[in-house]
């Protein structure tokens, strides 16, 4: 039956039968097999081992089950053709959770494959198209829904649209199920509300959860979670992966070997990296290599807010269709991106644990007999794991100041607000605020955008904290133990995930000969040691400051044209080259005349696009406790490039260190009133030169108070980057 039958047959069929006629086994199976060779586009599609037996304990059994398998192994397709039967044989739709924002439109593009209409509710669509969503939904018009686990935090979302529909849902999907389990490699704190959705939903109702990386104690939480759960489990290890892991202290010498050996690579792949800056960083090196690469994380810099969604899909297809070479990720391109023929998936740094780097190197090599899987790693692995281990739970200090601000506050408090009122950085108050959220009893509550302390007592979990800490410092210590290890690689892997695993035959150590070379050219290594030191780093403009934030200055919250341009940085704090000296320079109170002459260089020849018109003369950020640091290398800055020196702004009040201050309304408010523009300055464009540069809401406040003074456009300029990019 083609999909248009299949809708206009569907369209017939009333809403809200959640008990379907019952299917006999041979029936089930026929139709099975029929909606398999549709959605797989040719009439020899065979299932894969499990696929029908998970399809008959959902459809004929009525079960709860969890489905762990290898990535490629067809999980969606069980639960579309499991969609198909029940709601042909009358059932309500499928209500589908999962973490695939990014994924959600190719889940739509298969399903119609299936003949399953489906639609999605996540926070990247417009609200017409959720409303829209939410009535076809409630019409009978679809098959299926499919939502962001980030819709369960809405209460609103919850009782006024999910709850009303519960006793009509067909059947439950939860994808990416190990994103539940406090012990899962991806744990996200939205899932744990899904326990309680379960509540709410019929007796009898088939519920299937799939993952592709889950070991032992992860299954058993999640089937325990579940409540009697049925679990089928496969082989997870691909035997089509090449895997192999060299050592390469310093970052050059990576960048060497990619550009040098990803030419010899047939095919096309994924070069991962742990950072957002090493997105862009390693993306550039290749593209200036020849090869042709995209960055890809969330937030993309140089893209705003309603285009990156859109700039993200082009990145995806561009190595879907294989217009590029390499797309260089940071975990964003995770969970559900299916591309059979990676030929190589490439880490350049090291990952936090076993389960997850095979949950992304598991991507290479599904459609193909041979594909690489190589793990590079270098001296700041340690600590960017480090950083990201601790910062997996709110502080129990930063717990206890929301929960006091929230019970202090009168009709509850939103986000924002708690930002005026606590100096910790946005993301951690988001972070602290879903966490108190999906606990149960929950002890804080959001309705809208506001959220309230509820009467229930509560205790951050800390030894349940220091448990997980401890098991992701093991799992760490475990992914370092494969760096070095001489035995096969691939059974490794397969013991930390629980599997079990025959030598591999095709790694680094059961066949060296077939692995690639470790080396690089030296000419090649000099150029990315070169270009490390001559990279550029983008200082944008912040473009829109924070109600209440300046009371002094006034300045409006779009800052228009009082905006700086786009300026840069010679270096990141402390990273090898310039970085160091900048580093030492500041502990000494003075810095090297060479990175004088280095920045000079910068300004004159990388500069790209170059100011337009150049500037006319340098100012400088003035400091009461760096008097000797900044405006000396300033003024020798200005004589290199030929251009006068202006002492043109004073700092008239003390402040704390900027470096303090962790987000954006306390950044702006401890600026208020702390500078002045001093006598007449000139007209033309400007060099506003710092030390260092952070979240760039001096250079803001210093271009806005120099643009209303009659300047022309200022560019900033600093020594360094101390933003940390995760």
């Amino acid at each position: 039956r083609s999909a248009q039958e299949s809708h206009d047959r569907r369209a017939r069929k009333p809403f809200g039968r959640s008990e379907p006629g019952w299917l006999h086994l041979s029936t089930l199976r026929e139709n099975a097999q029929q909606l398999l060779m549709q959605g797989v586009g040719h009439g020899e599609a065979r299932f894969h081992e499990n696929q029908l037996e998970a399809i008959s304990a959902l459809v004929e059994q009525r079960r709860r089950l969890l489905v762990v398998q290898r990535t490629g192994w067809g999980k969606s397709a069980v639960y579309f053709i499991a969609t198909r039967l029940l709601r042909d044989a009358g059932g309500g739709p499928t209500l589908i959770v999962s973490p695939l924002i990014a994924l959600m439109r190719n889940q739509i593009e298969s399903a119609e494959k299936f003949g399953v209409r489906l639609v999605t509710l996540n926070s990247s669509n417009t609200p017409e198209e959720n409303e829209a969503a939410e009535q076809a939904i409630a019409a009978g018009e679809l098959d299926a829904l499919i939502i962001s686990p980030e819709k369960l935090a809405s209460e609103s979302f919850v009782e006024e649209f999910l709850m009303p529909m519960a006793n009509r849902v067909g059947m439950m999907v939860v994808d990416e199920a190990h994103c539940i389990s406090d012990w899962g490699h991806d744990f996200r704190p939205d899932y744990k509300r899904i326990k309680g959705i379960l509540n709410y939903l019929p007796q009898g109702l088939p519920i299937l959860a799939t993952t592709a990386t889950a070991n032992q104690r992860v299954i058993e939480d999640v089937a325990a979670q579940l409540g009697d759960a049925q679990i089928l489990r496969g082989k997870l290890t691909r035997a089509s992966i090449q895997l192999q892991s060299i050592p390469f202290a310093r970052r050059s010498q990576r960048l060497a070997w990619l550009a040098d050996t990803l030419p010899e690579i047939p095919g096309t792949g994924i070069v991962y990296v742990s950072t957002t800056r090493d997105a862009d960083l390693v993306a550039r090196w290749l593209e200036s290599r020849g090869i042709k690469s995209k960055s890809y994380y969330s937030g993309l810099r140089g893209v705003n807010s309603k285009e990156e969604k859109q700039e993200r899909r082009r990145r995806e297809a561009d190595l879907m269709n294989n217009r590029i070479k390499a797309l260089v990720a940071t975990s964003a391109l995770g969970m559900g991106y299916d591309k059979p023929d990676l030929s190589f998936v490439i880490h350049f740094q090291s990952p936090g644990s076993v389960i997850s780097y095979y949950q992304q190197v598991g991507r290479a090599g599904r459609g193909l007999d041979r594909a690489h899987g190589v793990l590079l790693s270098g001296v700041e692995d340690e600590d960017i794991q480090q950083y990201f281990i601790k910062e997996a739970f709110p502080s129990e200090g930063l717990v206890q100041e929301v929960l006091g601000q929230l019970e202090q506050a009168d009709g509850g408090m939103k986000r924002y607000a708690l930002e005026r009122s606590s100096n910790q950085r946005r993301g951690k108050i988001e972070k602290a605020l879903k966490f108190l959220c999906a606990e149960s009893p929950a002890p804080v509550v959001k309705t809208g955008t506001t959220y309230e302390r509820t009467l229930r007592e509560y205790k951050l979990p800390v030894e349940l904290i220091r448990r997980v800490t401890a098991r992701k410092q093991e799992e760490w210590r475990e992914i370092k133990e494969y760096l070095s290890h001489d035995e096969c690689l691939m059974q490794f892997l397969a013991k930390a995930l629980d599997d079990e695993a025959p030598p591999c035959g095709r790694c680094m150590n059961c066949d060296p000969d077939r692995s690639l070379s470790g080396e690089y050219c030296e000419e090649t290594g000099k150029a990315a040691a070169e270009f490390l030191e001559n990279v550029f780093i983008p200082i944008e403009p912040n473009k829109r400051t924070v109600k209440g934030a300046f009371p002094q200055y006034d300045f409006p919250y779009n800052l228009g044209d009082l905006c700086h341009e786009t300026g840069r940085a010679l270096s990141y704090w402390g990273e090898a080259g310039w970085g160091e000296i900048a580093m030492a320079g500041k502990k000494e109170g003075r810095f090297d005349p060479q990175l004088i002459d280095a920045s000079a260089k910068l300004i004159r020849e990388r500069w790209e696009p170059e100011p337009d018109p150049f500037p006319t003369w340098l100012a400088c950020v003035p400091s009461s406790q760096k008097r000797q640091l900044v405006e000396p290398f300033a003024r020798g800055l200005a004589q290199k490039l030929g251009i006068p020196f202006v002492n043109a702004v004073r700092k008239i009040k003390a402040n704390q260190q900027q470096k303090e201050m962790e987000n954006t309304y306390h950044q702006c408010h401890n600026l208020d009133g702390v500078f002045v523009v001093v006598g007449d300055v000139p007209s033309g464009p400007v060099f506003l030169v710092d030390d260092a540069v952070d979240s760039g809401w001096t250079f803001a406040v210093l271009a806005a108070l120099l643009r209303q003074s009659g300047s022309g456009p200022v560019y900033p300029f600093a020594v360094t980057s101390t933003a940390t990019s995760s």
